[in-house]
């Protein structure tokens, strides 16, 4: 079979995938998207789009932006509203404008403005069977027998990355990762289009309970959790899910007369409380692929759009220099580290330390409410 050659190949069309291929179009250098899943396709997730990210797809295109502010099957979110036990709640106001928004919606955007811009060619509904580093550069064979040849793979496909493992010998790691079920709810009643809800009772410590308008009417409604204490007490989050809803007067009030729409679906979370290598020989990984969700609140689709324009960068320093040497990579592991380790560090102290201490949480709520100076303490946490 004849083996069609790239100078480099992204798998994984998510945001991290897209955003690489958008900060590459003016590169010059000829790139490849695969994907597994063919598109549309909805990903489980919990759809908020931080302002830091949006800033940046306005940054690589102009275009792609503005159709995304003209979407109108999103909401547009201004604040976080933070229930912890039964006080009242804190809110927390954002100056960067976010979205949330389906990521079947959001993922075609990027899309689609890949393919209008026509800065990488699309090989869809073919996942990776082997991708390996030869004398010659990248080999990839997809499970169709597809065979792609490039100096360079970056690793944009998720959680459970073929090419991380592949290239750079991840494994799933307990202790960096939580788990999350999600599901779509309609009819909900009191909410507010632009506030997005978090949770923070003892019936889903150590994890939190959201609530992210989608419409006025509509909510993305999860659970999340820490894997290591998943594991250890055995915990049905599903059960645990439908378990707070029931409990909850607030809930109860918002999603009683709710109607779910599909199933309760879960996800892996890997979260960036370690260091991990995420650049080698002719290889960088970037968003879930790298581990780089936010170990507190789980926030990945930012981080991902932005560790995707560095890789570009790095990429095409590399291309310039003819040098896909892991030293030569590893500036976009540096860079990495040097935008975020520093926060995801002391976030993961703060979940490790106190994530479980209920009594503690109870009395922040409490305090919360009327101290300011805790409330912006709060709020770099989110």
């Amino acid at each position: 079979m004849q083996t069609v050659s790239y100078d480099i190949i992204i798998v994984g069309a998510g945001p991290a995938g897209t955003s690489t291929a958008l900060a590459l179009a003016d590169s010059g250098l000829k790139v490849a998207l695969i994907d597994k899943a063919n598109f549309p396709r909805d990903k489980i997730c919990g759809d908020f789009v931080a302002g830091h990210g949006i800033r940046v797809l306005k940054a690589l295109s102009p275009a792609l932006h503005e159709k995304i502010v003209q979407f109108p099957q999103k909401a547009t979110n201004k604040s976080t509203r933070l229930y912890v036990g039964e006080h009242n709640p804190m809110q927390f106001d954002w100056v960067l404008t976010s979205y949330t928004i389906r990521r079947e919606h959001f993922d075609q955007l990027l899309l689609d403005e890949v393919l209008v811009t026509g800065c990488a060619d699309f090989f869809p509904g073919d996942g990776v069977k082997e991708v390996k580093n030869t004398l010659s550069g990248i080999k990839l064979t997809t499970k169709s027998g597809v065979e792609l040849s490039a100096r360079l793979v970056i690793g944009a496909d998720g959680a459970h990355s073929v090419v991380a493992r592949q290239m750079a010998g991840f494994k799933v790691d307990r202790e960096h990762y939580g788990g999350s079920v999600r599901a779509y709810f309609s009819n909900v009643s009191q909410i507010e289009e632009a506030v997005n809800e978090v949770y923070v009772h003892k019936d889903v410590v150590p994890g939190y309970f959201w609530l992210f308008p989608v419409s006025a009417t509509t909510a993305n409604v999860g659970l999340g959790m820490h894997s290591r204490y998943i594991t250890k007490h055995k915990v049905d989050l599903k059960a645990r899910f439908y378990n707070f809803i029931e409990k909850s007067p607030v809930l109860q009030q918002k999603l009683g007369s709710a109607s779910i729409q599909g199933d309760l679906a879960g996800f892996g979370l890997p979260f960036f409380s370690k260091k991990f290598n995420i650049s080698g020989d002719g290889y960088l990984l970037v968003g879930d692929a790298a581990s780089l969700i936010d170990p507190s609140n789980g926030e990945g689709i930012m981080l991902g759009i932005i560790s995707g324009q560095l890789a570009a960068k790095t990429a095409i320093s590399a291309f310039e220099k003819q040098d896909f040497s892991a030293a030569q990579l590893a500036s976009y592991t540096e860079a990495v580290h040097q935008k975020w380790w520093k926060e995801m560090r002391n976030k993961a102290w703060a979940v490790n330390r106190f994530a479980d201490q209920y009594w503690l949480l109870n009395a922040i709520g409490a305090v919360g409410a009327r101290s300011q100076t805790l409330r912006s303490w709060l709020k770099k946490l989110m």
